[in-house]
């Protein structure tokens, strides 16, 4: 019923989630849903401008788009909630705005195809409205409106359909430099590419902890050998097992911070954490 973009489970090789992929927003085309109530989708498509020509053929979307505008702001703090467990309220109003505002709305409805289903008054189609970001926007609010009523007002439908579509644009924000570190997410799905690239986790063997637990796999074992230096000073040495296979190492004249560096090792070879990025 609607579309899934990527696939991947914990024990296919780790570094399949550190996903380099070339596709983005701009590429990337997501399948509409298939309505069973044909009539909620053209009322989802219908601007008040052909409405207002054409009577007889049906209301406009502004109602839909009313309750979609809802819809799509709970899915968002649905999603973000669960995806970020340690971020405060603050830091996710701020990415919630990046990824509920006109622009991103309306890129969400050009990656549906929305554009070419748009049922627009003459004036508006010789004003060359199909590209017009604010009535995309609106029937994007409408069209999740409208899925919404056609999958018995059943929320759980709503947020697979919209998911997707939420998660590659964060990686893309997350590509170009705004994007959000965060605790790692709780849903089931492999993090694709360094999302953390605002705030620097200050415990990231809680957060690799944190991410393993969130899995059902082991607690993070860190295994340590103090050795020596050339000056004779003790330097340790340790690994990070999960599942009883290695995932990062780090060495420190203290034990603490190459337990440290061993936990970062592992989270940025699972792609949940860029150390190297700069805060911005």
């Amino acid at each position: 019923m609607y579309s899934t973009i990527f696939i991947g489970t914990f024990s296919k090789k780790y570094t399949s989630y550190v996903h380099k992929r070339k596709r983005n927003m701009g590429e990337y085309k997501f399948e509409k849903w298939e309505f069973k109530d044909e009539s909620l989708k053209i009322e989802a498509i219908t601007h008040k401008s052909f409405a207002s020509e054409n009577p007889a053929d049906g209301p406009h979307n502004e109602r839909l788009e009313w309750i979609g505008d809802t819809i799509i702001t709970t899915v968002v703090s649905d999603y973000l909630f669960f995806r970020f467990p340690d971020q405060k309220e603050g830091t996710l109003t701020k990415l919630r705005s990046k990824i509920v505002c006109k622009e991103a709305l309306a890129k969400f409805a050009l990656k549906l195809g929305l554009e070419n289903d748009l049922r627009l008054g003459i004036g508006a189609l010789q004003s060359g409205d199909r590209s017009n970001e604010r009535i995309l926007e609106d029937a994007f609010e409408a069209y999740i409106g409208a899925v919404y009523l056609d999958s018995g007002r059943n929320l759980n439908e709503v947020i697979k359909f919209l998911e997707p579509i939420v998660k590659l644009f964060m990686e893309e924000l997350a590509e170009n430099g705004n994007g959000l570190n965060s605790s790692p997410p709780r849903d089931s799905e492999p993090v694709y590419g360094p999302i953390n690239k605002i705030i620097e986790p200050s415990d990231p063997n809680g957060m690799l902890q944190n991410w393993a637990q969130s899995r059902g796999f082991d607690i993070p074992d860190y295994k340590c050998i103090e050795n020596k230096d050339n000056n004779n000073k003790p330097i340790f040495d340790c690994e990070v097992i999960i599942d009883g296979k290695c995932f990062g190492s780090g060495s420190s004249g203290k034990k603490k911070e190459a337990r440290k560096k061993a936990a970062i090792c592992a989270l940025e070879s699972f792609g949940i954490y860029n150390y190297n990025s700069s805060p911005i």
